[in-house]
């Protein structure tokens, strides 16, 4: 396999460069207790920080698409590097919460940009293998992730602040930032977008891709969101307790994305994010429903969550040969639209009723996932599935 790849320093850059991406942002949601703490803040305008947040990738992730395919994507990867850089400084040194509004908005401007151009590049990138290096892509991603909710969890549990991990995070940054001017991509033809967003939504295919991919993007981010917080209210974990499910959430995830490519590559598309998603939802509604003696068959979920957006993104650059990274942006986009809506909806939900009555959030948006893939699958040429 190794001996059929082109490009090897590329795709091990992004590896490791999509590990540090999920390392460093998937602790917002462990430092939550700490942001209603310092900022004296409630679970509402939390939710309100989330769909800020989400605000920000929806923007940058219309417009990467457009960048993309004028500049070409390593020029975009380092703009998006810069612009974390910065937010995690300034996350760092936050004094209030309009402060840290601006940075978690700067920091999403940076992944949005960031999210397009590597799910962009990676169909030229992986020309052979493709499933199987797209999923390996946001392995590592998945695994940056777990490593950081146990890092986290630990750090927070000794004493250290939000504000002394960003400023690790920012060094961290600060390297890749430096490196990326010296990684050679591919050449990629740069072209003027020939749709607009009413063009694009006149194929109904774009819709059902929004609404299955925003059903369950919510449900992924949602629990990385939300989880800590759901769990330190409704069955008084410690963040220690809290991060451990959290952290085995997204072991399996990233067990789930290192075999998945090869799952894939054996059953086919259909069956497997079918197969997946029915498995997902049956776990993390048993552990949602049964309460915190059985908190880990949410955790366990986490494996059967692993493929459903690598494999999509594969199936989007197949369905869309023309202006790929401009519909793949857009439908990214939207998304985004559609998780931000929700998040908020789970933010209202949380203050209102309670955290555990607003996680059903999850396996309800998981269920409505599973409908509009089934939508699309009856809707693709046959060809597209292989």
């Amino acid at each position: 396999m190794l001996k059929e790849l082109k490009h090897k320093s590329s795709i091990l850059f992004i590896f490791v460069n999509m590990m540090v991406i999920g390392f460093a942002e998937s602790m917002r949601g462990l430092f939550v207790p700490q942001f209603k703490q310092a900022f004296s803040i409630t679970d509402s305008l939390i939710g309100f920080m989330f769909s800020l947040a989400i605000l920000g990738y929806i923007i940058s992730t219309y417009l990467g698409g457009i960048l993309c395919s004028k500049f070409g994507q390593k020029k975009v990867i380092i703009l998006s590097i810069g612009l974390i850089t910065i937010s995690y400084l300034i996350n760092s040194i936050s004094y209030n919460f309009a402060t840290l509004l601006f940075a978690v908005f700067l920091t999403n401007i940076g992944t949005g940009l960031h999210g397009i151009s590597v799910n962009s590049i990676s169909p030229i990138l992986f020309i052979t293998y493709q499933a199987v290096l797209i999923n390996l892509t946001h392995f590592f991603y998945g695994f940056g992730v777990t490593i950081s909710q146990r890092f986290s969890g630990i750090m927070i549990s000794k004493g250290f602040t939000f504000k002394q991990i960003y400023l690790w995070n920012t060094i961290l940054f600060l390297v890749f930032f430096i490196y990326s001017f010296f990684i050679k991509f591919p050449i990629t033809k740069t072209e003027k977008t020939k749709l607009s967003i009413s063009q694009t939504f006149k194929n109904k295919l774009v819709i059902f891709f929004i609404l299955a991919l925003g059903f369950y993007v919510f449900s992924e981010v949602g629990f990385t969101n939300w989880f800590i917080n759901f769990a330190q209210t409704s069955y008084n974990f410690t963040i220690n307790e809290a991060s451990y499910y959290s952290s085995l959430f997204f072991l399996v995830f990233t067990i789930g994305r290192l075999t998945g490519g090869f799952i894939v590559e054996k059953l086919g598309v259909k069956k497997s994010i079918v197969l997946y998603l029915i498995v997902s939802l049956l776990f993390f509604s048993s552990g949602y429903l049964l309460k915190y003696k059985f908190t880990i068959l949410i955790s366990l979920s986490g494996f059967f969550f692993s493929i459903v957006f690598p494999t999509t993104i594969t199936i989007i650059g197949k369905t869309f040969n023309e202006n790929t990274s401009y519909i793949m942006g857009t439908i990214l986009a939207f998304v985004s639209g559609v998780n931000m809506i929700l998040n908020s909806l789970m933010g209202a939900l949380s203050k209102t009723l309670s955290p555990y009555t607003a996680f059903s959030l999850i396996p309800i948006s998981l269920s409505l996932s599973l409908s509009f893939y089934i939508l699309i699958f009856k809707s693709i040429k046959k060809e597209t599935l292989k």
